[in-house]
């Protein structure tokens, strides 16, 4: 199950208290009964690991509670495009696991991150009597199919620039840092298929940039070095 240079697979974490305390500490104990939460399960997955593939058939619903999760979908001539990236406390398998859909994009962490996952049975038996859930899940839905729309139109409509600078500030947005990682740990060649373009062509932004002094080029990854000139080429758009 481990992709794109992950080093180990997934770890199921045997530690109730671990959970209960993550779900006290994320909101989940307003959302979830406490029975629902002791029959949860607590996986860690490494950097490149996928937690769904296309064509899957799900019997969980994740929720992502600490990390970042890449989401691309595979098209009919092989490259990937990106669709966006999640952040906690985003919902995966929701609507392909209560219309027992097929999976229909490539889901990766990307870093460690740490995903509680709630059978399909349990997730039913929520449904019953606990509107919390559903009005969470309705958000979740919401803001899917709004970002949908935006990277969409971010994917069709924009200029490499303007889609490569939203990228790197949707991979750094939250990491406290300056470095870029995903570039250093995938390449620019996996970042071209899933922008839409060729190596070349993101070759060239990438010097483009670097002359510009927006980012730096060193020892294999990049680094932002102007962060207030992404976000006017992003012009407000996020992969998220």
């Amino acid at each position: 199950m481990t992709k794109g240079g992950g080093e180990l697979p997934v770890q199921w974490i045997a530690d109730r208290e671990k959970v209960s305390a993550l779900a006290g500490e994320k909101g989940l104990k307003e959302i979830f009964s406490s029975g629902a939460i002791a029959g949860m399960e607590l996986r860690r997955y490494s950097d490149g690991e996928a937690i769904c593939s296309v064509g899957d058939r799900l019997e969980h619903m994740f929720l992502l509670v600490e990390g970042r999760l890449k989401i691309h979908t595979l098209l009919p001539n092989g490259k990937s495009l990106l669709v966006r990236f999640a952040r906690p406390m985003s919902v995966i398998g929701d609507v392909e696991l209560l219309r027992q859909y097929p999976v229909k994009n490539e889901v990766v962490s990307v870093g460690e991150s740490l995903l509680l996952a709630a059978g399909r049975e349990l997730v039913l038996r929520e449904f019953e009597q606990n509107t919390a859930l559903l009005r969470f899940l309705v958000g979740e839905l919401s803001h899917k199919m709004y970002t949908l729309g935006q990277t969409t139109a971010l994917n069709l409509l924009y200029p490499l620039e303007n889609r490569f600078a939203s990228y790197l500030l949707s991979l750094f947005a939250d990491s406290g840092g300056q470095r870029v990682e995903e570039i250093r740990t995938s390449t620019l060649a996996e970042t071209a298929d899933m922008l839409g373009t060729s190596y070349r062509h993101l070759n060239r932004i990438v010097r483009r940039f670097v002359e510009e002094g927006i980012i730096e080029r060193r020892k294999g990854s990049l680094s932002v070095l102007d962060r207030d000139k992404l976000a006017q080429l992003a012009n407000g758009n996020l992969y998220e």
